[in-house]
């Protein structure tokens, strides 16, 4: 079982009293890497204020430089809102930077006015984002395997391109797709990507999507390429249960500036070690081999702590 960490980098630059440095982020890098975590993990946004972070490419850059051997990843990174050459020569650089430890979990965006907007603040019509995400993986899985390509899509038309360097990691820097709830995300899991990212909140759901996903992948020819599912959780774990939630949503309301009754889009682990392990262990048993991790708590080194000695042993047993 791998467990990477989200690292809130929100707080950095979006907080009228920030100290605009990037200093504090570098320490929690190697932090979660010495305490030994699989992964770590930035999120993506450009125009988005109320979300507003550094750029995830010149930031994962930067983070290859100050770690050893954790892997990089950003989730959900919008491919669509970028040129995909110049977004598969950024990518295929920083990979060679860190020595081919970069992962990418790409999403389509949610639809939601803000999303929509920023996709339009970037000059992508809205309309056109699922599609242009397809288009761009092709074109960058290309580019990073082939000397030169003609690529001739929808969105995209390129005649004797090529890029260098291509990534260390061949053939493919791993692209994981992010799918939760409808037919047209499952087909492009199943389509186009190395792995599986979700939010699924229910054992129910997740088993039924991948069910749907093995379906499509059986279609593409592609069944067995999919070798990792990941679950994008937000922890607060407590030895009592009832003080977990209490934290665990306190936290989340003051991180978010929004009332819990907004925040049910995420999917939640807020418990004792016990219920905590009661709870995933079934999500191993369907298939889950990765745990992308947002700590809901100031105390993020003791709860990477329980996640680490007592969650993971539990669910590798």
């Amino acid at each position: 079982m791998n467990i990477g960490l989200l690292l809130h980098t929100r707080q950095l630059i979006r907080a009228d009293d920030a100290a605009k440095s990037f200093e504090h982020l570098w320490a929690d890098a190697a932090q979660a890497e010495e305490l030994g975590f699989d992964h770590i993990w930035l999120g993506d946004s450009v125009t988005v204020l109320d979300k507003a972070r550094g750029d995830c490419l010149t930031t994962m850059a930067a983070l290859a430089a100050h770690t050893k051997k954790i892997r990089l990843g950003i989730v959900p990174m919008l491919p669509a809102l970028r040129n995909p050459v110049l977004l598969a020569h950024s990518l295929a650089t920083i990979d060679v930077i860190s020595n081919g430890r970069i992962i990418l979990g790409v999403s389509v965006g949610p639809v939601r006015d803000y999303i929509q907007r920023q996709f339009a603040a970037c000059g992508v019509p809205p309309q056109e984002k699922a599609g242009r995400l397809s288009e761009t993986i092709e074109v960058m899985r290309r580019l990073w395997s082939e000397a030169k390509i003609d690529y001739d899509g929808r969105y995209f038309q390129l005649h004797d391109v090529g890029i260098l360097p291509h990534p260390t990691q061949q053939p493919s820097i791993p692209i994981w797709v992010v799918a939760d709830r409808n037919d047209t995300g499952f087909k492009r899991v199943a389509r186009l990507g190395d792995g599986w990212v979700t939010l699924a909140p229910t054992l129910e759901r997740f088993t039924g999507a991948r069910a749907k996903i093995d379906e499509y992948a059986k279609g593409f020819n592609r069944l067995g390429e999919l070798r990792e599912n990941a679950l994008y959780v937000t922890f607060n774990i407590c030895d009592d249960a009832e003080r977990a939630k209490a934290n665990g949503w306190q936290w989340m309301e003051k991180f978010f500036g929004t009332p819990r009754d907004k925040l049910g889009h995420f999917f939640t682990i807020f418990a004792s070690r016990e219920e905590c392990v009661s709870l995933l262990k079934g999500y191993v048993d369907a298939g889950l081999t990765t745990i992308i991790a947002r700590i809901a708590s100031d105390d993020v080194h003791g709860q990477a702590e329980i996640l680490l000695k007592d969650i993971r042993p539990a669910l590798s047993a």
